[in-house]
């Protein structure tokens, strides 16, 4: 029987190392003890009592005891694509023109089309707005400064 425990052990572990996301680890601790308990010749009926056990408790200290710990220790995700200019000030290098639907703005050192947030809005070039959204590939701004509207 300690071959089975073994078998399993080794299973257990390989699904963990797959899936690395902390699912099988609670079995191979399981499966180690009901191991152990066969090699001192405990009967198979408190083997598996053991494996369910063993397993149960490690899951709950994981999610009571170890997980709350480690929240902190994740980064949050970081923008990286395009919705990072999202809250971001930018300067307008083409004029938004309701009629053309788009002007020009430079953010963190990317060129994007742009249009006014209520999308009557004209806003010249030089002026400083901010990034509210992106529709499509164009990013939907508003002025920093109300009196550069027009």
């Amino acid at each position: 029987m300690w071959i089975f425990w073994l078998v399993l052990i080794v299973l257990f572990l390989i699904a963990e190392a797959v899936t690395v996301n902390m699912t099988t680890i609670w079995f191979a601790a399981g499966a180690l003890a009901s191991l152990i308990a066969n090699l001192l010749n405990v009967e198979l009926w408190l083997q598996l009592l053991i494996f369910f056990l063993v397993s149960v408790v490690c899951l709950l200290l994981f999610i009571l005891v170890f997980k709350p710990r480690m929240a902190p220790l994740i980064k949050r995700p970081v923008s990286t694509n395009a919705d990072r200019i999202i809250g971001e000030e930018a300067r307008v290098i083409k004029d938004i023109l309701p009629l053309k639907k788009a002007g020009q703005i430079e953010v963190l050192g990317q060129i994007w089309s742009a249009i006014a947030e209520d999308g009557q809005s004209s806003i010249p070039e030089g002026a400083t707005v901010r990034v509210l959204a992106i529709h499509g590939v164009k990013a939907v701004v508003r002025p920093t400064d109300p009196v550069s509207v027009s």
